[in-house]
């Protein structure tokens, strides 16, 4: 564990209303930190905000097609954002975590931009940065380590459960249960999120829901770069902490794993 971002936060949180969820997210100081935080115009971990990149052709300025993403910090989700169960303390969030991290092991992910939950419509989805398909000579390490965090993702969906509270009525009605396959009601019944196991798909969000022009502009923006970073380093797990309804996520903690390479 490599501790609290802040360590007085533990005394302050109100656990009946923080939400917690268990991220991936880029280690810090990284170059794919650094560069994601800029683009959401958002630093979760020291908690300011940044200056976003000029990106030229599009509809609106880039702060104004961010707005979700940035509330949330850069992460990909393993275990969705939820309230601790009455009888759980943030002792027992830890514990979970350090096993988690504990029992794997650290690789690269290449990964590409694309867009996700796109429609018939006008509007394309929203822009993310996912595992690469696999390119010449890397088709077989690609879906290895594809393989591997969808395992990491998995684990952490049934480890934190436990100390998940039951999702209110509220809760129920932002993820729209009349647009989820019956199955995807149950498992968000049974577990808080409707897209876990099989249908888990690793992403990075980087936008709010945009038209197909400006998701163009900001895939052709993020591709070069994408390749110039290289694979994420896929090391930790991270807990974010939202301390109340009105505030963003930020990193409460990060949990280096704990197997060799």
């Amino acid at each position: 564990m490599t501790g609290a971002a802040n360590e007085a936060m533990p005394h302050a949180l109100d656990l009946r209303v923080a939400r917690f969820a268990i991220y991936y997210a880029p280690p810090a100081g990284s170059c794919w930190w650094n560069e994601g935080s800029r683009w959401l115009g958002r630093d979760a971990l020291a908690r300011r905000e940044l200056s976003a990149p000029n990106v030229p052709g599009l509809s609106r300025s880039l702060s104004a097609l961010t707005a979700d993403p940035r509330r949330y910090g850069l992460h990909a989700t393993l275990k969705a954002p939820m309230r601790l169960a009455p009888q759980r303390r943030l002792r027992d969030l830890t514990d979970i975590a350090e096993a988690v991290a504990a029992r794997h092991t650290s690789f690269d992910l290449a990964v590409q931009a694309d867009v996700i939950g796109a429609d018939n419509g006008e509007r394309a989805g929203f822009v993310a940065l996912r595992p690469r398909t696999g390119s010449a000579g890397n088709i077989a390490s690609d879906a290895a380590n594809t393989a591997a965090i969808n395992a990491l993702a998995a684990d952490c969906v049934e480890a934190f459960d436990v100390l998940r509270a039951p999702l209110d009525d509220a809760d129920m009605a932002k993820r729209q249960p009349a647009s989820l396959t019956s199955r995807q009601r149950e498992r968000l019944a049974q577990w808080g999120y409707p897209y876990v196991f099989d249908e888990f798909r690793f992403h990075v969000t980087l936008s709010d829901r945009v038209d197909r022009a400006d998701a163009r502009v900001m895939i052709d923006w993020w591709q070069p770069r994408a390749q110039a970073l290289g694979p994420m380093r896929v090391d930790s797990l991270a807990i974010f902490v939202q301390p109340t309804p009105d505030e963003p996520f930020h990193v409460f903690a990060r949990f280096a794993f704990g197997k060799a390479a």
